[in-house]
């Protein structure tokens, strides 16, 4: 099961340049003991096949589902959304371990809503969430009033909390793909996501989820100030995220997936 293919050669890094290299002598030893292999996203194949050499061996794609079983908990939801919103204030949400590459992306993002706070509300949810918020303060004092952060949280609570959300933006340097668990955590909860699409995007995601291009900070934030401002449009793409999410991605289409693979001669 190849979730992550290997580190890159980097000319900068000895060190990781010499990891890079075993990893690809251990790619070479699996795939000559392997039968099958699946891959978290397609664009994975390009990158392990060549390593196959002569060998015809199977790559199929086999999507990661969301880890946080959905709750249907609406009093407990309701509770949440009075902790951080009122008024009809619009409660957008993040959910996931804030690394500096997604938090890049994040910050600018930030600082371009906080120029309208009165608009809505962002909480950070996740591992690291309450870090990224402190660091967030120092260098805008004003986004206290804008931005919440819950820390690491049960799934129980996850769910609860993307529940009680409006929206999610969760931003890619790479694009969005089925690898990323905290984007598949929104679409299992029917929630409308607006991400990036990149190199390692499928093609699956165009009619179901608001996409920019990854790097494109204006036309992310348009995105969230259309879905923000849009209920009906809000709801129309929180319809198709489930929808699709329980047509390809839950653990039942996984599962039958490994079965019939299984049934192969």
């Amino acid at each position: 099961m190849l979730h992550e293919p290997y580190l890159d050669f980097r000319s900068s890094s000895l060190r990781q340049s010499a990891a890079a290299f075993v990893h690809r002598i251990m790619t070479i030893i699996l795939l000559r003991a392997a039968e099958r292999v699946w891959m978290s996203i397609p664009g994975w194949e390009a990158c392990w096949r060549p390593y196959a050499f002569w060998k015809k061996i199977p790559f199929q794609w086999l999507p990661i589902p969301s880890s946080i079983p959905v709750q249907h908990d609406s009093s407990g939801v309701l509770a949440i959304r009075r902790r951080y919103v009122e008024n009809g204030r619009c409660l957008i949400g993040h959910f996931g371990t804030c690394g500096s590459p997604i938090t890049e992306m994040l910050e600018p993002i930030l600082e371009a809503l906080l120029r309208e706070p009165a608009r809505q509300t962002v909480l950070l949810m996740g591992l690291g969430s309450e870090e990224f918020r402190r660091a967030l303060i120092q260098k805008n004092p004003d986004m206290e009033w804008l931005t919440y952060a819950t820390g690491p949280l049960p799934a129980e609570d996850v769910s609860l909390h993307v529940s009680a959300c409006d929206l999610l933006i969760q931003p890619y340097p790479d694009g969005v793909s089925s690898r990323r668990t905290s984007f598949m955590t929104g679409l299992s909860h029917s929630k409308p996501v607006v991400t990036t699409s990149g190199r390692l995007s499928e093609d699956c995601w165009e009619d179901a989820v608001p996409l920019a291009k990854a790097g494109d900070t204006a036309a992310f934030v348009e995105l969230i100030r259309r879905l923000r401002d849009d209920v009906k449009l809000r709801e129309r793409f929180g319809h198709a995220a489930g929808a699709l999410y329980r047509e390809r991605f839950e653990v039942d289409r996984v599962v039958e997936t490994l079965r019939a693979a299984d049934r192969l001669p």
